[in-house]
């Protein structure tokens, strides 16, 4: 492990108080994209939500910063398979459970080059050098997983880099444990409060309406029905016979037509 000077730990105080102050999950990945990016060196960055479901895990992008619009969406969809990177993450939770992996320790370099995830995803967006950074609860499976990258041109992540990693993802983890929790006991609080009175209308006389002042198309609202009854992405999917991607991709412009940046907000909105 690397060695610590006194800037790196001020620096990962620096962060550390950054996001335990954000008040959103899509400010809190912002924050700690940019400030990573900063800190640690890289020329771009992801998160990805994680959903473990039936002894497989779920994917859902998040914030990136420096990668194609349409980036995470891809992986998410589908990459994620081919990649050794999430591949090994996952492997050691049930071992020995790690924060950080990078790319170096992975696969060797010839066999990453080959490969068809690196040609086909990774090289067209000029990333090589990759390091995971996980947030593992104490208990559970992991919820989140940041992703930090560098060009072919750039050196490798250092030890010292790693251990900055390593002690950033606890800090990160908190703030994350922290925006979810008060978020679900505001989405709890506001849905109990004004669910819609089965007198006022069998079907959601409140709902539509909200539906109709958004200006949803006929699959948009669908694709909200569906999640105001708790639906995940990927429930949404298979009753909609739909792709994952294309729920997404719904779900960001309903998120964009009712002003919201996420599904807390919108179901807050549907209830009000």
């Amino acid at each position: 492990m690397g060695s610590l000077q006194t800037r790196h730990l001020q620096d990962v105080l620096e962060i550390s108080h950054r996001a335990l102050a954000c008040e959103t999950m899509d400010e809190l990945q912002q924050e700690a994209l940019t400030s990573m990016e900063s800190v640690i060196g890289a020329s771009s960055s992801v998160y990805s939500h994680i959903t473990e479901t039936e002894r497989t895990f779920q994917f859902r992008e998040g914030k990136q910063r420096g990668v194609p619009p349409d980036a995470m969406a891809r992986w998410c969809d589908s990459y994620h398979r081919q990649d050794p990177f999430i591949h090994r993450y996952l492997a050691c939770l049930s071992t020995s459970p790690c924060n950080v992996v990078v790319s170096g320790e992975v696969i060797p370099h010839r066999e990453y080059v080959a490969s068809r995830f690196y040609n086909e995803f990774l090289k067209p967006q000029a990333i090589y050098h990759v390091m995971i950074i996980g947030l593992n609860p104490a208990r559970g499976s992991p919820f989140g997983v940041f992703g930090l990258h560098r060009s072919p041109r750039e050196k490798a992540f250092s030890a010292t880099e790693v251990a900055t990693a390593n002690m950033l993802a606890p800090c990160l983890k908190g703030a994350v444990e922290r925006i979810t929790a008060r978020e679900t006991v505001a989405a709890g609080v506001a849905l109990s409060s004004k669910r819609v009175p089965e007198s006022e209308s069998g079907d959601g006389l409140l709902l539509h309406q909200r539906l109709a002042e958004f200006g949803l198309s006929r699959r948009e609202r669908d694709v909200v029905s569906l999640l105001y009854k708790g639906l995940t992405s990927l429930s949404i999917a298979e009753q909609l016979h739909i792709s994952v991607r294309t729920v997404n991709n719904h779900l960001r412009t309903i998120f964009e037509k009712a002003g919201v940046h996420n599904r807390t907000s919108l179901i807050y909105q549907l209830s009000h």
